[in-house]
């Protein structure tokens, strides 16, 4: 019986020091950490990602066909970029094309350096501006040229292919899906790059009527 009541008695004492050392930890746990509910979850404020950064053809952010052609071939390196891998890609695999995105890109940039015809292009604002109001001469498409590679070297300017149904979409209903459509921002002015995916109809230029 004595030993017996002994080993109850052991038993017990190291209960008691269990049941006390759980309770300092539930006290400590109490002490230092917030309680888990639905209220405590929807105070936590997550911070809202960085907006990207838009990039120039240098910085190597964007599809690199396209960073590439703008720095050897036209030695455009100051506008800012919005032209990514994953979408030339989709739209190259996704639509019906009978040239790359390499060459539409290129189409698009000879109409913009070129094309004087419509009142409303790049172009034809430069000639304006130079005072020109009839046929220009070879040294006044030179010079207008010049003003217009000098903006698309401008970091407030911006050149971005369009995505269907997403912002930035043609003035006169053009669609992705029959073209390869570029957004250009110059001097704070709205213009877009038509090249028919087809190839059968001639590149054009033009800018917002408003």
């Amino acid at each position: 019986m004595k030993l017996s009541a002994a080993v109850i008695a052991a038993v017990l004492s190291v209960s008691s020091a269990f049941a006390a050392e759980q309770s300092e930890t539930a006290r400590f746990s109490r002490d230092w950490s917030p309680e888990a509910n639905i209220e405590t979850f929807a105070s936590v404020e997550v911070p809202a990602a960085p907006a990207p950064l838009r990039a120039g053809p240098r910085d190597g952010q964007n599809y690199s066909g396209a960073e590439e052609l703008l720095i050897k071939e036209f030695a455009i390196t100051g506008i800012s970029l919005d032209i990514p891998e994953t979408e030339v890609m989709r739209q190259d695999r996704f639509y019906d094309n009978t040239f790359c995105f390499e060459h539409a890109l290129r189409l698009s940039l000879n109409a913009l350096l070129g094309n004087y015809k419509e009142p409303t292009s790049p172009l034809a604002g430069a000639l304006s501006q130079l005072g020109v109001l009839s046929t220009p001469s070879k040294s006044d498409l030179k010079a207008a040229r010049q003003k217009v590679l000098a903006l698309l070297n401008e970091p407030a300017s911006h050149l971005s292919i369009v995505r269907p149904y997403k912002q930035n979409q043609p003035q006169y209903g053009e669609t992705v899906e029959k073209n390869w459509i570029f957004f250009l921002r110059l001097d704070g002015k709205p213009y877009w790059a038509i090249v028919d995916r087809s190839g059968k109809k001639e590149p054009y230029v033009y800018g917002s009527a408003k």
